[in-house]
């Protein structure tokens, strides 16, 4: 599985396209009773098309207790890579990593470039009647009382009687599907939180195409 988040220049028509180089910077957090220092390291790379490609290296916690030299541990610092793709016509940024670890690398891209971010929401119904198969409907703020779940799996599970039903008394908040592109298969997941989770074995370079294409709904 692959997680990719995709945020877009909130005010497009004054956007203008920043000299992309290598940056970082530090932040201090107490962590296990010690100020610990906490890294965001962004590099670019080369030119694919209309995107620059950026590595990241982040410092994240991660919880774990144990004991180190004696000393109880609440967690440790781990450093984490990540690749990025900038689009140098429009700013959108695409970012390979899950969902937390995305939303910190924006606001570091943001705060870098001084750009204004903001999630991209893709159109769910639309993307449900381009699919070749809907495997999976979520739902929130669902108002029925007499169901227990919110979610609906199967095959083609948007043309079912409880979809409608569960459409017309509730939120549509993710779905899987199975959706053509290059004459090939391919099957994700995605919520209006713009978190994309890639079931399918694809290229970087295959999935910035399926965002494009997505992004024209």
């Amino acid at each position: 599985m692959q997680a990719v988040s995709v945020f877009e220049i909130v005010d497009q028509e004054n956007f203008t396209t920043p000299t992309l180089g290598n940056r970082s910077s530090f932040e201090t957090r107490e962590l296990n009773g010690t100020d610990e220092t906490f890294s965001t390291e962004m590099f670019a790379n080369e030119t694919i098309g209309n995107y620059t490609k950026l590595s990241f290296a982040v410092d994240e916690e991660f919880k774990l207790r144990g004991r180190v030299f004696n000393e109880d541990i609440t967690g440790v610092v781990v450093k984490n890579t990540y690749d990025g793709y900038f689009n140098n016509v429009d700013g959108t940024l695409i970012l390979f990593a899950n969902r937390l670890s995305a939303d910190t690398i924006s606001e570091f891209v943001a705060t870098e470039f001084a750009l204004n971010y903001t999630k991209k929401i893709f159109d769910l119904e639309t993307i449900m009647d381009e699919s070749s198969d809907v495997r999976k409907t979520q739902f929130k703020n669902v108002r029925i009382q007499t169901l227990n779940g919110s979610s609906l799996n199967g095959s083609r599970v948007n043309q079912t009687e409880l979809y409608d039903l569960m459409y017309q008394n509730g939120d549509l908040s993710q779905i899987a599907v199975t959706y053509p592109i290059n004459n090939v298969e391919i099957s994700f997941s995605i919520s209006t939180s713009g978190a994309i989770v890639i079931f399918s074995t694809m290229d970087n370079i295959d999935v910035l195409t399926l965002i494009e294409e997505l992004f024209l709904y």
